[in-house]
């Protein structure tokens, strides 16, 4: 997979504290000020290489002249098979059934890395999107995933159906989230072995994926909105999993 780019003070700033694998930073001639001298202290502590380049040169790179004169290249993610996430789960020390993220069709970067944070950080075995009308793995969710999209297998696949066909095959229950689900997400079991499959940012489940689900919840919301962003019903779901496993010692 190819380099990403990301560019700006802040962005290239917030990957090294997160610890992003960051190749190589470029500065334009002539930057200064106090955050880039944090920026390069941090690269130079990471033995991150760090190059000056003329300006005009940055704006080709990132086809843009808004770059702040900070430019990293950091290395694209590789996406696996559906098997190694399976695998991943069936060697978990914690003993953990396995606990396993579909995405159906979130098209946010932004929210992808959300996602990706939260799947990683309530001990998923990894997370499943599409080739087509989801987002993919671009800098910009890496970077809203403080890293996190290092650390979790992230498959990428054809048709969703068929892939929630393969995950039953091998024992995974299918939990879709729902707003018009007649049960809450309090009455699943978190300790089964669980594929939860979260709807796109504005249409929700399709149809034919929501006929694969095995179970439908919804998040019960006590004011006047009707939903949450995906994101953070992801966070939901995924920490109510946790919850139970942890009750359960499952």
């Amino acid at each position: 997979m190819p380099d990403l780019i990301i560019f700006g003070r802040q962005p290239v700033s917030e990957a090294l504290l997160a610890g992003s694998p960051l190749k190589k930073i470029f500065i334009a001639h002539g930057s200064s000020g106090p955050n880039v001298a944090e920026l390069l202290k941090a690269a130079e502590a990471r033995h991150i290489p760090l190059q000056t380049r003329p300006r005009q040169e940055l704006d080709r790179m990132t086809k843009t002249d808004k770059h702040q004169g900070v430019v990293a290249l950091m290395p694209g993610v590789d996406y696996v098979d559906c098997e190694t996430i399976l695998e991943k789960a069936r060697r978990d020390e914690r003993g953990h059934k396995p606990a396993v993220m579909l995405l159906d069709s979130v098209e946010d970067p932004r929210n992808l890395g959300a996602i990706l944070r939260v799947a990683e950080g309530a001990g998923l075995h990894g997370v499943v999107i599409t080739k087509r009308r989801c987002a993919e793995v671009t800098a910009a969710a890496i970077k809203t995933s403080a890293g996190a999209a290092f650390h979790l297998p992230i498959a990428q696949v054809t048709n969703l159906s068929t892939t929630i066909e393969l995950l039953k095959k091998q024992g995974l229950w299918i939990v879709g989230l729902e707003a018009e689900a007649k049960e809450s997400i309090y009455a699943m079991d978190g300790a089964l072995p669980l594929a939860v499959v979260m709807g796109s940012e504005g249409r929700g489940l399709h149809r034919l994926v929501r006929e694969k689900c095995d179970f439908l919840y919804r998040i019960p919301m006590a004011g006047k909105l009707e939903s949450l962003n995906v994101a953070t019903a992801a966070a939901v779901v995924c920490f109510e999993m946790v919850r139970q496993r942890l009750k359960s010692g499952k």
